[in-house]
């Protein structure tokens, strides 16, 4: 009797789980529409970047006097890259019974699993350091105003000369955008689109809270490596290949003025 002990699948079958689980991730994830994003080196631990705090006063410059290194006032921030990431078996029956199907769903499991904790890190980093914020008038499954709302955090930010192209909700929060404004005879969706803002509905972010925010300017998603996959190891014990799913990233916000924060919707 034969007994398997080689912990090296085909590289096609490795290809194929690959394949599945960036395209799987992409179809998942959200937060990357959110934020920039940046490469860096495979090995990078700590992420190195400045945080704007505001502007200072710039003055004329009298003819033949040096430029001032002031106008623009930030902080300098840390971050540490950090790995995410979740196992599957893929058991000796299902590799020599060529069970493509079974396969490909627990690669896609676990990419998703992973895209949805990218989306959670991305959504709290904006969250937590939103720079503006605006309470609702009112619930907006109540008697609130979404557009009045909206329109008041837009003020917020282009007040400091931003200017947002992305509002975040809830699907609860999303869902109250279908509502029909008596007065203009079109949903508050429409309205809001109207003010140059596309709407985005996750549930990572909370209900009751929104987000107004310039994707271009707000963070970045800094990746040290993007989704993959690593393995097989070949457990004799349960006679299964363990293949791990991960990426090592890191989100930041290097503008908190470009976000503003929807609390009370």
């Amino acid at each position: 009797m034969t007994v398997i002990t080689s912990d090296v699948l085909p590289a096609e079958l490795l290809q194929a789980i690959s394949d599945v689980v960036v395209v799987q991730a992409r179809a998942t994830r959200v937060g990357r529409n959110l934020v920039q994003t940046e490469k860096v080196d495979r090995g990078t631990q700590v992420y190195k970047y400045r945080k704007f705090t505001g502007f200072s006063d710039v003055q004329e410059i009298p003819e033949g006097a040096e430029f001032p290194l002031e106008g623009v006032t930030y902080t300098e921030e840390t971050a540490k890259i950090k790995k995410i990431g979740k196992g599957f078996y893929i058991t000796r029956e299902e590799y020599l019974g060529n069970k493509i199907h079974s396969i490909g769903q627990l690669a896609r499991d676990a990419a998703e699993v992973v895209a949805l904790k990218e989306d959670e890190m991305i959504i709290s980093e904006l969250v937590n350091n939103a720079g503006k914020t605006q309470a609702a008038a009112d619930a907006w499954s109540a008697t609130g105003d979404p557009y009045d709302d909206v329109s008041a955090a837009l003020a917020k930010l282009e007040e400091v000369n931003v200017k947002p192209n992305m509002l975040v909700l809830h699907p609860y929060e999303a869902a109250d955008l279908r509502r029909i404004d008596a007065d203009a005879k079109m949903t508050y969706a429409q309205l809001i689109e109207g003010l140059g803002l596309k709407v985005l509905a996750t549930p990572k972010l909370s209900t009751s809270t929104g987000l107004l925010l310039d994707t271009r300017r707000a963070g970045v998603l800094v990746i040290a490596e993007d989704i993959t996959i690593e393995g097989p190891e070949y457990k004799q014990e349960n006679q299964s290949y363990l293949v791990n799913v991960f990426e090592r990233i890191v989100p930041v916000v290097r503008y908190p003025d470009a976000v503003c924060k929807l609390t009370g919707i």
